[in-house]
């Protein structure tokens, strides 16, 4: 079988300062904003670790490219030594990431039957989560990519609308259309 060695562009992350300064600050961030959704496994018997980014803003970055602007803001963000625990760094937008099943949590409304409509405070509390999500407002779904995200949403959603029932799934199968 043939060997091909893939390699980024020479320019990678120097295309995209802007891009890596934002990552990087966003590394040191509380967490409060919905993206860039930065999802680091570390691998306990390596001491390594793998870093996904998902972030609406990778759409203006190729797909090469987007690991050394990631592998480049941890440099800047965490340090050289830390950036060099990082084995593996992709990028996503929040599209791919749902159609490769990296949002595999889903939040719905428990509805006793398929037919049953939605009341306006379930419609708002909905709108209002999905301004949480990495999918953003204009999502059609409540997607997680962890278990304690949608659990947290669960939580506030029961707690906005009392007299609803709610449910948390795990559904990596059926991403949205």
């Amino acid at each position: 079988m043939p060997r091909h060695i893939v390699t980024p562009p020479e320019a990678g992350a120097g295309q995209y300062p802007d891009l890596v300064k934002v990552l990087a600050k966003e590394l040191k961030a509380d967490g409060g904003a919905a993206q860039p959704l930065i999802l680091e496994q570390y691998v306990r018997a390596t001491k390594s670790r793998n870093v996904t980014v998902i972030w609406d803003k990778w759409r203006a970055v190729p797909a090469d490219v987007r690991g050394d602007v990631i592998l480049t803001a941890y440099e800047q963000g965490e340090g050289a030594e830390y950036a060099d625990t990082v084995l593996g760094a992709d990028g996503y937008t929040p599209a791919e990431a749902l159609a490769l099943g990296l949002l595999p949590y889903l939040v719905t409304p428990a509805r006793t039957k398929p037919e049953q409509n939605l009341t306006e405070a379930n419609r708002k509390a909905l709108a209002l989560e999905a301004k949480r999500t990495v999918l953003g407002p204009k999502a059609k779904e409540l997607r997680y990519a962890r278990m304690e995200d949608a659990d947290a949403a669960y939580r506030r959603l029961v707690d906005a609308v009392p007299n609803t029932a709610w449910a948390v799934h795990h559904r990596p199968d059926l991403p949205d259309e």
